[in-house]
C-alpha cells in the first residue's frame, strides 16, 4: 500500500477556522487528520505547513504503515521540530492522525485498538461552549441551566472574558494590571453560574494564561467557596516557577498542557510535580500516538489526563479513541453547541456530538476513527491537492 494523494482544506466555521487533511492510498483507503490551531490566530499557517511536510516526507510512493518511523524521520530531519511550537506540531499532528486512521482502516479495527485497546465503554464529558449565543454576562446563568437540562453534570467556561453584544468572546489583554475590576467581575460571573446550576454540578474554569500571577491567586482564593473542579492554564505555558508559586498558594487542582508540544515539552512539567491534570491537545502536540505517550508519562506520575479539544468534530472523534485507550482518563472536553454560532459548518456525515446522552459519549467500534468527511460541505475551501 502506497500513499497517492493529499487534500488539505482550510475554512471558517462559526468561531473556528479548521484545517483538515485527507491522505489517500493506492488501495482506496483514506485517512483523516486535523491541525488543532483552529481558534485564535494561526490556522492559515497550518495548511501550508501540512503541505510542506507532506511534499517533503510523503512523496514518491511512501508506505503509510510504519508511522513511528515516518514521525521520527520528520522530527529528526525537519530541524524546527526540536523545541518547535504550535504550527509545526499542528501540521505533524494532522499527518500522524491521518496515517493512524489509514492503518486502522486497513486492519479493519478502531483506532483505539492500535493504542492498546479499549479501557472503557463510554466517556464522561463536560460541556464547553454552553455560553455560545449569550449577549452579556447576565445571560450566563440561563445558558448554564440549559446545559444542565441537556444532561451535563460538568461544565467549563472563561470567567474573565467579555461577552460582546454580537455574542463573540473577547479575552482580557491587559492581564488585570490596570483593570482592578477584572477579578470582582469574574467572581460575580462564577457566582451566577454556580447559583444557576446548584451544588451538584462540577464547574471548571479556564484562565487562558490571561492574568498576572497575583490576580490569578486572588481570583482562585476568592473562588474557593464555589467549589471549582480545576483551574486551567493559570499562567504562561512552560513557566514552571510561576506555576509552582500558584500551585502552592491556591486550593484548586491545576490543569495544564494544551500549549505544550510533544512528549519533550511535557517533561519539565511532570518533573516539577506542580500539576494535577494533563491536557495534551492531540491535534497540536504531535498526534494521537504522541499524546498516548504523554498520557503514559503522566500515569508514571499518578496524574489524570483529559485531552484538550477545540476544533472540528473530527478532533472530537480522535479524542474519543485516545480517551478510550488510557487508564488515567479523567473527563472528555466536548463542545455540543457550536451550531449556535452563525456560520458553523458541519463537515462530518456522522459527528459523535450527536451520540452524547446525559453527558456520556459511547465508544464507537467502527474502523479507523469511525467518521466520514462530508466532501460536499468542503467543495469551496480546498487549500491544495498534492499528488504523491
Amino acid at each position: 500500500m502506497k500513499l497517492t494523494k493529499a487534500r488539505i482544506w482550510q475554512f471558517n466555521s462559526g468561531g473556528l477556522s479548521p484545517t483538515l487533511l485527507e491522505l489517500t492510498t493506492d488501495s482506496g483507503i483514506t485517512g483523516l487528520g486535523e491541525a488543532g490551531v483552529a481558534y485564535g490566530v494561526g490556522s492559515s499557517a497550518a495548511a501550508p505547513m501540512i503541505a510542506e511536510i507532506v511534499t517533503k516526507f510523503l512523496s514518491g510512493g511512501v508506505d503509510p504503515m510504519p508511522i513511528e518511523r515516518i514521525w521520527t524521520d520528520v522530527y529528526d530531519a525537519s530541524f524546527w521540530a526540536k523545541g518547535g511550537g504550535p504550527f509545526f506540531f499542528a501540521g505533524l499532528s494532522a499527518i500522524e492522525q491521518a496515517l493512524v486512521d489509514i492503518k486502522a482502516r486497513a486492519l479493519n479495527v478502531p483506532v483505539y485498538e492500535l493504542l492498546g485497546g479499549r479501557v472503557r465503554d463510554s466517556l464522561r464529558c463536560y460541556a464547553n461552549g454552553w455560553y455560545f449565543g449569550a449577549k452579556s454576562d447576565a445571560e450566563l446563568g440561563r445558558k448554564a441551566e440549559v446545559a444542565v437540562k441537556d444532561g451535563y453534570d460538568a461544565i467549563k467556561f472563561y470567567p474573565f472574558v467579555t461577552i460582546l453584544p454580537t455574542g463573540r468572546l473577547k479575552h482580557p489583554v491587559r492581564r488585570g494590571t490596570d483593570a482592578p475590576e477584572i477579578v470582582p467581575r469574574a467572581i460575580k460571573n462564577l457566582a451566577a453560574v454556580r447559583d444557576a446550576v446548584g451544588d451538584d454540578v462540577e464547574i471548571m474554569v479556564d484562565l487562558a494564561s490571561a492574568l498576572t500571577p497575583d490576580d490569578t491567586i486572588r481570583f482562585c482564593l476568592e473562588a474557593d467557596k464555589y467549589n471549582l473542579t480545576f483551574v486551567e492554564e493559570p499562567c504562561e505555558p512552560g513557566d514552571i516557577e510561576t506555576l509552582r508559586k500558584i500551585a502552592d498558594a491556591i486550593p484548586q487542582r491545576l490543569a495544564v498542557g494544551e500549549r505544550l508540544y510533544s512528549r519533550f515539552g511535557f517533561r519539565n512539567l511532570l518533573e516539577s510535580r506542580t500539576v494535577d491534570i494533563l491536557q495534551p491537545d492531540i491535534a497540536n502536540t504531535g498526534g494521537i500516538m504522541e499524546a498516548r505517550k504523554i498520557a503514559a508519562m503522566g500515569e508514571a506520575y499518578s496524574l489524570k489526563v483529559q485531552p484538550h479539544i477545540c476544533a472540528s468534530p473530527l478532533s472530537t472523534a480522535v479524542g474519543m479513541h485516545f480517551s478510550a485507550s488510557i487508564p488515567n482518563f479523567y473527563i472528555q472536553e466536548h463542545f455540543p453547541y457550536w451550531d449556535r454560532i452563525d456560520g458553523y459548518r458541519q463537515v462530518l456525515k456522522n459527528p459523535l456530538e450527536a451520540t452524547v446522552t446525559n453527558g456520556m459519549m459511547p465508544i464507537s467500534d467502527a474502523p479507523g476513527y469511525g467518521v466520514e468527511l462530508d466532501h460536499a460541505a468542503l467543495t469551496d475551501c480546498l487549500f491544495t491537492e498534492i499528488e504523491l
